[in-house]
């Protein structure tokens, strides 16, 4: 016996008002009693606490309650027999949060580190004492409702940047710091979910060969967790911008799209925040350069230098 379930819409991308609409398949080779068959649609945000910011027995222990999103349960089906074969059920359900809830709104989807939050429908069919119910659950995708503005108030917001020997924070090689490099560019900050993040960047000078640039998109996951805000920052992606001793004077773009459920807009909520950077990598061949002292050769984390800008995503 196999039971599935089917959204009308390919994706699974819903907006609220929508109808999430769709149907339960059954598929059995013989005919089966049931206590009746009901659909539960859940929206749950599950927050986790970092090992490195509240420690390892706390991060273990210290239970965070999951934020209840939505919650309904519909009765598709009374009691009754299933035929062999083929048997749909349709279902519709609004998307709309819980009435008395603690949030008034729905959230968009979002998988990430120490923050999930995340929508489902399931299907249950009860089969009577003693005998295991069967259920089957389909995860479908909530994104905010877009919002139809002046193109002017939509345009990315471009901020300069340059990465120099003097704007970086950790030490570095003394070859790197003596020599010298400065890139400079711009890249847009402010950005649409269903854009790309744009920009270019140039190599005026660097006496030491660069052997990479990278970009990589960061998530910054703050839960509250008691009299403090428990932030943590990951990667989620990195895209490569050039590879190899690029020339000098050279302008490269910059361009890299956003995943989804992997991003969603910029968020700040009582119990949680989720925010966006991005990080421009510049990694130097150390060895490669002819200043450099032998010592230098295997030096770690000592070759890269890096700019990380805040981001703001919006959905329009």
């Amino acid at each position: 016996m196999a039971v599935e379930l089917k959204f009308s819409r390919v994706d699974r991308v819903y907006r609220p008002p929508d109808v999430v609409e769709g149907t339960v398949l059954i598929i059995t080779p013989t005919s089966i009693t049931h206590q009746g068959v009901r659909l539960i649609a859940t929206g749950t945000i599950m927050l986790q606490l970092s090992a490195r910011q509240v420690g390892v027995f706390e991060a273990l222990y210290s239970s965070v309650k999951p934020i209840q999103l939505m919650n309904k349960t519909i009765d598709i089906s009374p009691a009754g027999k299933i035929s062999p074969g083929k048997t749909e059920f349709p279902f519709h359900i609004a998307l709309e949060p819980s009435k008395g809830g603690l949030v008034d709104s729905l959230y968009e989807s979002y998988h990430g580190a120490y923050v999930n939050i995340q929508y489902s429908v399931g299907v249950e069919i009860s089969r009577g004492y003693l005998m295991r119910p069967i259920s089957s659950t389909a995860e479908f995708i909530v994104e905010g409702q877009r919002v139809r503005v002046p193109r002017a108030h939509v345009a990315p917001e471009a901020v300069n940047f340059y990465i120099t020997q003097d704007t970086q924070k950790h030490i570095l090689a003394p070859v790197l710091r003596s020599g010298g490099f400065r890139i400079t560019g711009r890249v847009a900050t402010r950005c649409a979910l269903s854009e790309p993040i744009t920009g270019e960047l140039t190599v005026d000078s660097s006496t030491v060969p660069i052997r990479s640039i990278d970009l990589q998109l960061l998530r910054v996951e703050s839960v509250n967790a008691g009299e403090k805000m428990a932030t943590e920052t990951s990667e989620i992606q990195s895209t490569q911008v050039a590879d190899g001793d690029i020339c000098r004077g050279l302008t490269m773009p910059i361009y890299m799209v956003l995943p989804r459920l992997f991003t969603c807009p910029t968020l700040s909520a009582g119990a949680f925040s989720l925010e966006f950077e991005l990080s421009i990598v510049v990694t130097f061949d150390v060895g490669l350069s002819k200043h450099a002292v032998h010592t230098e050769a295997n030096a770690s984390k000592q070759v890269m230098a890096y700019e990380t800008l805040p981001l703001r995503l919006v959905r329009t």
